[in-house]
């Protein structure tokens, strides 16, 4: 029974999680700071009743376990366990105020929330429903997402935790095209870039679906699989609303990759589409490429007004220097036990190396930068170390390449030098160790996908390389 209950309760937080409906404790506080403040936000979210919840239960179910030797021995060979011990050190040596003990505990939260989901997550049913409620979320924040960028502003949706939004809002995320202002896209989420990187989760999780035995596509109703179909447009154009530069190329990266890997698989479902839709066998090719080409060019105009950084008198590159430099300067400063969890932003006000506006001031846009910077290189080492004894310690491409999930946790990682939210935003936090949880059990399960390898190609690429030279 304790166990159907944590199940219960890990559907609900991934349930909730897309939804911003939160308590803010310091409002009054920062109510008056412009520009991006969700970093100094002290927040109790809707989500974080059933994480604490799953917690305890845990804890209560796991009493008799975690209190012996054999398991505490367990324990102390993960560098996790090491790597937790440190955040405690830094937390305590860094004179903690009101904010770190927050930082401090949210970061303790999805841990923990690592440890028990991964365990949940090896069976295969609650694998498959998990994946179905981010698709299904997924759908939802990109229909979000598409009706604010229509309408250039919020839509109303407040009591789920949407943002105020408009071009003439100070702070909002736009973009100038041909000197007129335009949002991108929030979705319920504090920030584009997290709603992009959610949709890209969700996308993968969608594919890893259509992947699974458990979903017999083939069984379906045509309408049912074209509604199936429609799900993944709607959040394919979502994450172009965005307008996030660093997950769209990673989108475009992980289709091109999934269609090569599973090319018999789509080859196969294409042509019994067309033929339940009674398309001739000789227009089955050219629509295939119409289909291609038209997606390629409706993406590129629609965010073409952003690839241009210069021309759309966008300054987020300038900014995202200094706090290079800034985390650059606070690791040599501080290079064992950091500034401390939460620390980045009040100690780079001292240390910034041009002096900007407080209301830019923000965490190096870089997961591994912050993590040095504010806990040190010992405790960024851990880190990857955890990741690489979970994950890749038992590297097969086959497993990775052919695994949607797997592959977005290897995107995640590359997202990671490009921001911080993984380790700021409690949405960002809750997706990258879910995301690991994930990945962590793919190693030691079948994969749910046809096995088709890459290896041929690369021979083929190989031969073609020999001819040419």
């Amino acid at each position: 029974m304790l166990k159907k209950i944590q199940v219960i309760l890990l559907y609900l937080t991934a349930f909730t999680l897309p939804f911003q409906r939160r308590y803010i404790f310091n409002f009054d506080t920062i109510k008056e700071i412009n520009g991006f403040r969700e970093h100094l936000a002290v927040s109790f979210y809707s989500f974080d009743i059933f994480i604490i919840t799953l917690l305890s239960i845990a804890l209560f179910a796991n009493r008799k376990k975690l209190f012996t030797k054999k398991t505490w021995q367990k324990i102390s060979n993960q560098p996790l366990f090491f790597f937790v011990i440190l955040v405690l050190m830094s937390f305590l040596i860094n004179k903690p105020s009101g904010s770190n003990w927050y930082n401090l505990l949210r970061l303790l939260e999805v841990i923990f929330l690592f440890i028990v989901s991964r365990d949940l997550l090896k069976q295969h049913t609650v694998r498959i429903y998990t994946q179905f409620i981010l698709f299904v979320g997924g759908t939802v924040q990109a229909t979000i997402a598409i009706l604010q960028f229509i309408y250039q502003k919020s839509i109303g949706l407040g009591w789920l935790g949407e943002n105020v939004i408009s071009p003439n809002i100070h702070g909002i995320a736009k973009f100038s095209f041909e000197g007129e202002k335009f949002i991108r896209a929030y979705g319920t989420f504090p920030h584009p870039n997290v709603l992009g990187i959610f949709l890209l989760f969700s996308l993968t999780s969608g594919l890893s679906l259509v992947l699974s035995k458990k979903i017999l596509m083939d069984k379906l109703r045509l309408q049912y699989r074209l509604i199936f179909l429609s799900e993944f447009l709607i959040i394919l154009v979502g994450i172009l609303l965005t307008y996030s530069r660093a997950i769209i190329a990673f989108t475009f990266l992980l289709l091109i990759i999934f269609a090569l890997t599973q090319r018999k698989f789509i080859s196969k479902r294409y042509k019994q589409y067309c033929n339940q839709l009674k398309v001739p066998f000789f227009l089955q090719t050219t629509l295939a490429i119409i289909l291609i080409f038209g997606g390629v060019f409706f993406a590129y105009n629609l965010i073409a007004p952003r690839l241009c950084i210069q021309c759309s008198g966008d300054a987020s590159m300038h900014f995202r220097k200094i706090y290079r430099q800034t985390a650059e300067l606070i690791i040599f400063k501080h290079p064992f036990l950091g500034v401390g969890p939460g620390n980045f932003v009040p100690t780079s006000k001292e240390l910034t190396v041009n002096k900007i506006s407080a209301w830019r001031l923000q965490p190096v846009h870089n997961l591994y930068l912050l993590i040095a910077s504010e806990l040190g290189l010992v405790s960024l080492f851990l880190f990857l170390l955890t990741v690489f004894l979970f994950v890749f310690r038992q590297f097969r491409w086959k497993i990775l390449i052919n695994s949607p999930l797997n592959l977005f946790f290897l995107i995640a990682l590359l997202v990671a030098f490009f921001d911080h939210y993984f380790w700021t935003i409690p949405q960002g936090q809750i997706i990258f160790w879910l995301t690991f949880s994930l990945a962590s059990i793919q190693k030691t399960t079948k994969v749910d996908s046809p096995k088709y390898h890459f290896k041929p190609i690369l021979q083929n690429l190989r031969k073609l390389l020999k001819e040419l030279s």
